[in-house]
């Protein structure tokens, strides 16, 4: 063999080199011929239109653009957004060319230099809302600092948009003029869904009695009377009070209570976790002064002073950077850990399908610690404590419960674009548990495909030890003793002052003041140092708003619907235009019972506040804008929007492609 290489070596070689040099030349063209992954088809229309995995990227990209450049366009419609779809990035991207192609076609897009002047009014469109909110808190007194205000935000706007756009632009590889564009093109789209929007119309007599119906108002003193105050003199419940009280309000949950309180108890787990702590990695680092003098002549630009001056900096970093070489080193292994333990175990709809006996042969967090421990202190030649394991099996946690605890209610599973909070693992169980979110959540099966994090760097490694279902609480002692007695009494507190209303309605009618029947309800209560509720002076009680007048604050338990609306309906008959003093001669006295709040509310109108011309100004188009929203609900359009994905995409016959692509 070797004889016939030497006597035919040349032709070998020349052989070859041309078949190299063919294989050379045909690459370009065996490229091309290939199909590109961007060509793929993902959806199409029942005309024919076809849209292609490169049409949902630079769909993406668009999207991108929006939210970066006017992050209000990517919430839902009744919030001013697109309302783009938000199932998945690909539904959304598919809905945003539906919309624009539709926009197109009614001809509503304009060239870039739409786009461009169209910040401007968006910019004013945000200022407004800002300094609106600003009012409501108090914080603008008059017309001319609201006006004043809200030419400085729109000023501010408008540079930020601007910015945005052409800094987002740029990092996608677009220029100014493609910016501009994909702004006239949501601004089309905007014209498109605002048409439909304000269907509704209102000539100028609409306006103004829709105006004044929102925002025409009484001055009233209010006291705000919590049964908490009065709790206190109510005797103790008997047993058997207290247990009639809890079997009562045991399958009512805190939302749907009429008195705002329940004992359902939502899905609850009981939780271990290993936790990897950053700060004693970092303590358990040897320090090497080799080491440190290295990174000293290796980094002097980052370091310029002598050793013994950037010592404490150089130890830091050097901590730091050895720290998270163990705790990446410790990540690994206790996912070969858990790994080792399911090997071989098999996955039905996405479950783990755990053995028979797996209670007893399933991993044991302190024994994972353990190992882990002794393996890292091996490895990098420390003495660091055994890593920290948390077993919480004697109670049931919630939400709530485990956003208490220390560390790991605060940390965060991120997966892909998704931020889990660790606090939500009980919804995992529910029966509206959430899909799709690459989280592997079962019961006695530590999660560690992904750990979760907290502001620390911190990482944690959990494992749900046992699930209990929603439903309603055991006993008593499930919920606690102390909230079920105080619940009964701040009841009983309240049915006591809705009882006296009338009584205490009396006294202040007679005196033409409240603080005859603050003296009575203070006079129920044993504890004489208890403090004396105050008089809100002023208010001003609107349809959907109380502004706070001279008091400091509007309580929001007096917020309320049933408070504005006795307020309104008691001084309805009165002239708009009457004066205080004709008012007091005939005192009008408002007694409200809150019982969502189990508060008692009393109120003297002072006067009525019609709406005048300069706040008819200021308010006139939130005014309509919201009869506007509440004439398309009541027709169904929020429940059924023309413009959402699931209508275009039947009313356009969309048929989507597997692609095989994980869009999570």
């Amino acid at each position: 063999m070797i004889k016939f290489i030497r006597k035919y070596q040349l032709l070998i070689l020349v052989v070859g080199g041309s078949l190299l040099m063919v294989v050379f030349l045909l690459q370009p063209i065996l490229t091309q011929m290939s199909p590109s992954p961007l060509k793929s088809k993902v959806a199409k229309l029942g005309d024919g239109t076809t849209f292609n995995r490169g049409d949902i990227q630079r769909a993406q990209a668009t999207i991108s653009l929006l939210g970066n450049a006017y992050p209000r366009s990517l919430q839902p419609r009744s919030n001013g957004g697109l309302g783009l779809d938000s199932t998945s990035e690909t539904n959304a991207a598919l809905h945003w060319l539906l919309l624009a192609d539709a926009a197109r076609k009614a001809g509503l897009v304009g060239e870039a230099g739409d786009g461009q002047s169209w910040i401007p009014l968006l910019a004013e469109q945000e200022a407004i809302i800002q300094t609106e909110n600003e009012r409501m808190r108090g914080l603008i007194a008059s017309p001319e600092a609201y006006n004043q205000r809200a030419t400085e935000l729109k000023s501010q706007i408008i540079n930020i948009i601007n910015q945005r756009t052409l800094s987002t632009a740029a990092s996608l590889r677009g220029t100014e003029d493609d910016a501009y564009r994909i702004l006239a093109e949501a601004r089309g789209v905007y014209r498109m869904l605002n048409g439909l929007d304000n269907v509704p119309s209102f000539s100028d007599l609409n306006a103004i009695e829709i105006s004044k119906d929102q925002f025409d108002g009484v001055a009233v003193n209010a006291v705000l009377i919590k049964s908490s105050l009065v709790s206190d003199a109510i005797e103790e419940p008997s047993e058997e009070a207290l247990t009639a009280f809890f079997n009562e309000h045991k399958v009512h949950k805190p939302e749907e209570n009429e008195f705002g309180f329940g004992y359902w108890q939502p899905t609850r787990i009981k939780l271990g976790w290993i936790k990897l702590d950053q700060q004693a990695f970092q303590n358990a680092v040897k320090v090497d002064r080799i080491e440190l003098s290295k990174i000293w002549q290796q980094n002097r630009d980052q370091y310029p002073g002598d050793f013994a001056g950037e010592r404490a900096g150089l130890e830091r970093k050097f901590r730091e950077d050895q720290a998270q070489a163990m705790m990446v080193e410790a990540d690994r292994m206790i996912r070969a850990r858990i790994h080792d333990k399911t090997k071989g175990l098999t996955k039905q709809n996405g479950i783990t399908q755990l053995p028979e006996d797996w209670d007893q042969n399933a991993p044991k967090l302190d024994e994972v610690a353990q190992f882990v421990t002794e393996r890292i202190n091996e490895q990098f030649g420390i003495s660091m404590p055994t890593i920290e394991v948390q077993l919480i099996g004697d109670r049931w946690l919630s939400p709530n419960d485990i956003l208490t605890l220390n560390g790991i209610g605060f940390s965060m599973y991120r997966v892909g674009s998704k931020q889990i909070p660790t606090y939500l693992l009980p919804q995992f169980f529910d029966e509206n548990a959430p899909e799709d979110t690459g989280l592997d959540v079962q019961p006695m099966l530590p999660i560690v495909d992904h750990a979760a994090i907290d502001q620390q760097g911190n990482r944690y490694y959990a494992m749900v030890l046992d699930v209990r279902d929603a439903g309603p609480a055991d006993g008593i002692d499930d919920v606690g003793r102390e909230r079920v007695v105080e619940d009964y009494k701040s009841l009983k507190a309240y049915e006591l002052l809705v009882a006296r209303g009338d009584e205490l309605t009396q006294l202040a009618q007679q005196n033409s003041d409240l603080a005859p029947a603050i003296d009575q309800v203070m006079a129920m209560l044993s504890d004489s140092d208890a403090a004396r509720p105050g008089v809100l002076r002023e208010l001003r009680v609107r349809k959907e708003s109380i502004d706070r007048g001279l008091a400091s604050s509007v309580p929001t338990e007096l917020n309320s619907e049933i408070f504005r609306s006795a307020v309104r309906d008691a001084a309805s008959g009165l002239d708009p235009l009457a004066l205080p003093t004709q008012v007091q001669q005939s005192p009008i006295v408002v007694q409200a019972a809150l019982p969502r709040t189990r508060s008692f509310a009393l109120a003297i109108v002072l006067a009525p506040r019609p709406l005048t011309f300069e706040q008819y100004r200021m308010n006139a188009r939130s005014a309509i804008n919201q009869a506007r929203r509440q004439e398309l609900d009541d027709a169904g359009y929020f429940t059924e929007n023309p413009f959402s994905f699931s209508a275009m995409a039947k009313r356009e016959g969309l048929e989507q492609f597997d692609t095989g692509e994980d869009d999570s």
